[in-house]
């Protein structure tokens, strides 16, 4: 767990330099116009964690459970499912960005989207070897590929910055890097695990429906997650106008990356909460559990306290003071990150109970009375009030919630043990 946070966090730092060194050289190459055009289709890489209907997700616990119980063959058959499931989705994929192409679509700066839909195409059955790495806790090895990718990506772009002003060059960098990354993990995890390569083709078809039916749910619960901040940019522009928005595009770049931090840091922990699970080993849930909540609170709390007290002061310098972040804007920002970090480690051990749709119908819950929120709290407090809206949805209802459900596996798992000795103890007597 520790080599694999310490990867992922490593992998980010390098991700964020590279971030640093690229962008105003990518500027200066392509210029603000095709630099925009560049950034719009290099951004659509999220999607990559979607395309694939959550079964990314499903595979952490799925494979997880399955070397928790020594079912080897369960897990070479979620794998399987996986990979047939993301080249069943993909091939019409591809055919439509055919068709679309021949009929003119790739004309002008549809080309570069293009390109990066196929690249996501491709991509979508390679990237299930990070989630299987994590789930066979070896997590390290899926960040050493995102490593590889970020080095390959920079190197790339910035050789295209020196010989080029082609935007379809500088997208097809970034989407190369992102699908020959996937596939040299893919090779990398089956030659590493043999027995996790598929055989049968029956075996993959039964396969992929229970992938499909758990994937789905972690889709949905992402969903009903993320709609509590996504559209908070368009709130800012619709309610507070141009100026909020911006500050709000800052505000949510801020939050975000805070929010990749925390999750190299506690990944690691989704699997290993599944085996102890597994293994019945709720001393060492509870005692993780705590110290996880413990661990992402106090970090977050750490940068929150140095983004209140010089977080004007470097912003500005960053922006060259185009933009006015105020005090109360970064304390927002600073309870928005540390509520996330109090859920964050919750949300992965009920991720590795598999009780999903727990988790969907809370989200959603917290979701919809955030969103009512910050009709109400924008107009009060502006850029904040949105921000402290989320806030107040995760705090007041997702983390209580979350606490009481995992309490209550807690209570069922100690009554099926003990029911399980008292009919063990019967048995001897019987005998």
């Amino acid at each position: 767990m520790a080599a694999s946070a310490g990867f992922g966090v490593f992998q980010k730092l390098v991700q964020l330099a590279s971030t640093v060194v690229l962008m105003p050289v990518m500027l200066h190459a392509l210029g603000p116009a095709r630099f925009g055009v560049w950034g719009a289709a290099a951004s659509l890489a999220w999607l990559s964690g979607v395309m694939d209907i959550g079964t990314g997700s499903a595979l952490v616990t799925l494979v997880a459970r399955a070397v928790a119980r020594g079912h080897g063959h369960e897990a070479r058959r979620h794998v399987a499912g996986a990979l047939t499931l993301g080249i069943c989705i993909s091939l019409p994929l591809l055919l439509l960005l055919t068709i679309a192409w021949a009929c003119g679509a790739g004309r002008g700066d549809g080309a570069v989207y293009l390109i990066a839909l196929v690249g996501l195409t491709i991509n979508l059955p390679l990237h299930s070897a990070s989630n299987v790495f994590m789930a066979l806790q070896e997590g390290y090895y899926a960040g050493f590929w995102e490593l590889v990718q970020t080095v390959l990506t920079t190197a790339g772009l910035l050789v295209a910055a020196l010989s080029t002003q082609d935007v379809r060059v500088c997208v097809g960098v970034v989407y190369g890097g992102l699908v020959l990354s996937n596939l040299a993990s893919l090779i990398h995890l089956f030659v590493l695990h043999a027995e996790l390569r598929p055989e049968r083709l029956p075996e993959r078809v039964a396969a992929v429906r229970e992938v499909f039916s758990s994937g789905v749910m972690f889709f949905l619960m992402g969903i009903a997650g993320s709609l509590s901040f996504m559209l908070d940019n368009v709130l800012a522009l619709q309610l507070l106008g141009p100026e909020a928005s911006a500050q709000m595009t800052i505000a949510l770049r801020i939050c975000i990356a805070a929010v990749g931090m925390l999750v190299v840091l506690s990944q690691p922990l989704w699997p290993a909460f599944t085996d102890a699970a597994h293994q019945s080993d709720r001393h060492w849930i509870e005692r993780n559990l705590a110290r996880g909540m413990a661990l992402l609170t106090g970090v977050s709390l750490a940068g929150s306290v140095v983004l209140v007290l010089w977080g004007e002061r470097l912003l500005r310098l960053w922006l060259h003071g185009a933009l006015d972040i105020s005090r109360g804007l970064l304390i927002a920002i600073s309870a928005w990150i540390i509520v996330q970090a109090l859920i964050r480690v919750p949300n992965l051990l009920l991720n590795g109970l598999l009780l999903i749709r727990f988790q969907t119908a809370v989200f959603a819950i917290a979701t919809t009375l955030a969103l009512a929120l910050k009709f109400v709290l924008a107009g009060r407090f502006g850029v904040s009030g949105i921000l402290w809206a989320t806030t107040v949805g995760v705090a007041g209802i997702a983390v209580p919630a979350s606490l009481w459900r995992i309490r209550l596996w807690e209570h069922h798992a100690e009554a099926e043990m003990g029911h399980g000795a008292k009919l063990t103890s019967g048995s001897a007597i019987r005998k």
